[in-house]
């Protein structure tokens, strides 16, 4: 299902890889959302410095729509994520941490559906995480 390109979704899934050498366990949501709308990356990033990587244009670590990540090198999002992470009101500035907004919220969807809540109140608990 396409994503509008300037909201962030999260995770709902986790696709799980055949085992093998290089790619064992859980494949990231953000790297098969990316595949599943532009194609299978080969080589991303586990051979050499100058393989491609996944970056997030938007700096919220669980982000899976595909229009807010790009391909790049390691040094480049290195480097973007130096130019963007001193933003007081980005992601990156998180006092709980780049993975804790995106678990935040999950919990919030996870405790609304068990309550039995309609979407609205769902999505006031994802707003109030998002705030927290």
């Amino acid at each position: 299902m396409p994503q509008p390109p300037d909201k962030c979704s999260l995770p709902v899934f986790r696709a799980s890889s055949l085992p093998g050498r290089s790619r064992r366990g859980t494949v990231p949501a953000h790297l098969f959302a990316f595949q599943l709308e532009h194609g299978v990356i080969p080589r991303l990033g586990w051979s050499g410095a100058d393989d491609p990587v996944l970056c997030h244009r938007c700096d919220s670590h669980g982000c899976t729509n595909p229009a807010h990540l790009r391909l790049g090198t390691a040094a480049e999002n290195r480097a973007e994520w130096a130019r963007r992470h001193r933003n007081p009101t980005g992601p990156l500035a998180d006092v709980r941490g780049a993975a804790r907004r995106p678990r935040a919220i999950a919990a919030a969807i996870r405790a609304g559906l068990a309550a039995g809540e309609d979407p609205r109140a769902i999505e006031e608990r994802i707003r109030a995480a998002e705030d927290a």
